[in-house]
């Protein structure tokens, strides 16, 4: 069959090849999300647990509860009532609606104010239907004072901030910057935070003070959808072509004083299920990062043009094993020859093997949130999971890095992202 020049050109500008493929697509390589999970979505749980028994999960970014997991924090006894009584003069917002100011007085009887979402009647199966509350005072009011905070802004973010303590289960870190990233919500019964993906290139520890919620989470496809992750834009319910992409994988009951991991690029969804206001406050941390998670799913999450997408610059350092070096975008001949030198370059004693002291002495990038761990690092390229980076595995994580970023380069070109 004959295509002509203009219909040639036509399609070219759409992204497409005649084979179907996009414009300058190359393939990038990535397990499935079955795979990658060993083919379980099971829940996980733990109790009275220590950090050396969840850092395997956290580095592969599997989702889990520790059902104590608030236990010894100041905040732990902050549910709905007592937070209405300690901030009595704050304002928070009824998410959900058209407009970011915190319209509702934290001392105003809202604990039993319900609305339902737009179109909530749409939603699939499970979703929340009304709104909750939500307050990031801490993050925001400095920048967004337009959003009126409330009387005394700056001490009531000073108190949340002063009451922030590293859990029992996660290493020593800046509990002040975990406090200054805090989003508290509140959940009367049947509400809930639609499904939705984070902007954050951490992961995500959310505390429930009181009540019981549950969570539902998914890793977006290997082709995620151009119009991004925002609130409940998946369900379908306003771009019915959307329809049947919810499709949550893991699910599990969050208790109160438990703690839920998120991690950057799951999108993710919550439903106060008891019969009390539901409490939590929300905060990322430094340490670790789900290294061997970004190393597995950041050709789909380069992809995504907002949140996570933004987190080119954490995982290429883990790319360089933390030495600050670029990786330039290019095809696969093109990336593999000069990953290949770099990485020669690490393996000073040329084994074939990038031992604990040779990416030590490479590892000396540090970044707004440290330096990265060996346990990070070697958890982003030990892709079989023996325990040892070949030179062949950092060569290919270089190779996955430069072509994703080829690719996103080349599709932004096509108006394709």
């Amino acid at each position: 069959m004959k295509i002509g020049l203009d219909r040639l050109w036509r399609l070219a500008r759409l992204g497409l090849f005649l084979a179907g493929g996009h414009v300058g697509s190359i393939d990038v390589k990535e397990p499935s999300v079955e795979d990658y999970y060993g083919g379980s979505f099971a829940p996980v749980a733990f109790v009275n647990t220590s950090f050396s028994a969840v850092l395997p999960l956290l580095l592969k970014g599997r989702p889990f509860v520790v059902t104590d997991g608030a236990r010894g924090l100041p905040m732990a006894s902050w549910d709905c009532e007592s937070a209405q009584k300690l901030f009595p003069n704050s304002r928070i917002r009824h998410e959900g609606g058209k407009s970011d100011v915190n319209g509702v007085p934290m001392a105003s009887d809202w604990i039993n104010r319900t609305k339902p979402y737009r179109n909530s009647e749409q939603f699939p199966e499970g979703a929340p239907k009304f709104r909750p509350f939500y307050w990031d005072i801490t993050k925001a009011f400095m920048e967004e004072g337009h959003r009126k905070w409330g009387k005394n802004a700056q001490q009531v973010a000073d108190k949340i901030v002063q009451s922030s303590k590293v859990p029992y289960w996660l290493p020593q870190q800046d509990e002040k910057f975990m406090g200054k990233m805090s989003e508290m919500w509140f959940h009367p019964p049947g509400a809930g935070a639609v499904a939705h993906m984070d902007p954050h290139c951490q992961t995500t520890v959310s505390f429930c003070f009181s009540g019981a919620r549950k969570w539902r989470m998914m890793v977006p496809p290997a082709e995620p959808h151009k119009d991004g992750y925002s609130d409940g834009m998946i369900y379908g319910a306003d771009d019915q072509t959307r329809k049947g992409e919810w499709q949550p994988t893991f699910e599990f009951d969050a208790p109160a004083g438990s703690a839920v991991l998120v991690y950057p690029g799951m999108v993710h969804e919550t439903l106060s299920n008891g019969e009390q206001c539901s409490s939590s406050v929300s905060q990322t941390f430094t340490l670790p990062v789900a290294a061997a998670y970004y190393r597995s799913f950041w050709p789909r999450f380069s992809l995504v043009k907002e949140d996570v997408g933004n987190c080119a610059e954490l995982v290429e350092n883990m790319v360089t094993l933390g030495s600050g070096k670029k990786v330039p975008p290019a095809k696969p001949k093109a990336a593999e020859k000069t990953g290949a030198t770099f990485v020669a370059k690490v393996d000073s004693d040329k084994d074939g093997i990038l031992s604990k002291s040779e990416i030590s002495e490479v590892n000396q990038r540090t970044t707004y949130d440290g330096k990265r761990t060996l346990e990070e690092l070697i958890s982003f390229h030990d892709v079989d999971d023996d325990g040892i980076v070949t030179v062949k595995e950092a060569i290919e994580s270089w190779v996955m890095f430069a072509t994703s970023s080829f690719r996103v380069a080349s599709r932004m070109k096509h108006g394709e992202l």
